[in-house]
């Protein structure tokens, strides 16, 4: 056994550490068709930290039934507005994502298990924002959203091989489930897309900056490849919200 450990110690050096290695929260959110009312998928999280910090998440898709059918892989640990991520729905192949390496970003997709890759480097405009990196945006200007300001910022999306103009600003601020809320309207700050793309509705955690409920546009999608528009209502363990 100790020559086994040994060898995948020398042949393959970073094992080890995976090994070891455990999320220090797990929580899901469960997504309903804003539609319908239908459950049609979780999201199941796990993130990892090191000295404090939130370096990555694990993030499985499942469908109604349980079953996994997607997941993602994502690294806040350098830039967390801006992270490293990839995104693989593995019924039909759909895979996006980023490389982030300093200012520079790859930007990377194909719709089809087989399509080509279709890439994209550049130096996206600033402030930017990606994927996940909006929480952490939210969570860095979270006196500026209280206070009522609406902020701009070019949100990436990888499977455009492009980044948006959008805003975020407060509705109200309220109660969500007996917790101190703030309530928060994503649009696209583009006159014409705007009646094209509907805003979002997030509703966020005074106490923990956790995000709540999102409404809207999904980046999963249905059995057609397209975009689910969806209610997602997360579920924490105690420890996350009662820090």
């Amino acid at each position: 056994m100790i020559r086994k450990i040994l060898f995948f110690a020398i042949v393959f050096p970073s094992f080890l550490p995976l090994l070891a290695e455990k999320p220090k929260y797990q929580y899901f959110g469960k997504a309903y068709d804003l539609n319908t009312g239908k459950y049609v998928y979780s999201d199941n999280h796990k993130e990892y930290y090191n000295n404090g910090k939130h370096t990555h998440s694990e993030i499985q898709y499942k469908d109604a039934n349980g079953k996994v059918f997607g997941s993602k892989h994502i690294e806040f640990d350098q830039n967390s507005e801006v992270p490293t991520f990839k995104t693989v729905d593995e019924r039909d192949g759909y895979t996006e994502g980023a490389d982030v390496k300093g200012r520079t970003v790859r930007l990377f997709y194909k719709r089809k298990k087989e399509d080509p890759l279709s890439e994209k480097t550049y130096n996206p405009k600033t402030p930017a924002v990606m994927d996940g990196g909006f929480d952490y945006f939210v969570r860095n200007h979270w006196d500026e959203l209280s206070r009522g300001e609406r902020l701009s910022f070019h949100f990436i999306a990888p499977v455009q091989l492009d980044d948006y103009k959008f805003a975020v600003l407060k509705i109200k601020d309220g109660e969500w489930k007996g917790r101190q809320a703030l309530y928060l309207r994503l649009e696209i700050d583009n006159f014409v897309l705007k009646q094209v793309v509907k805003p979002f509705l997030l509703v966020y955690d005074v106490q923990t900056r956790r995000i709540l409920q999102f409404d809207g546009l999904s980046n999963i999608n249905d059995e057609n490849g397209k975009s689910l528009k969806v209610k997602i209502v997360y579920d924490y363990p105690k420890e996350v919200l009662e820090p």
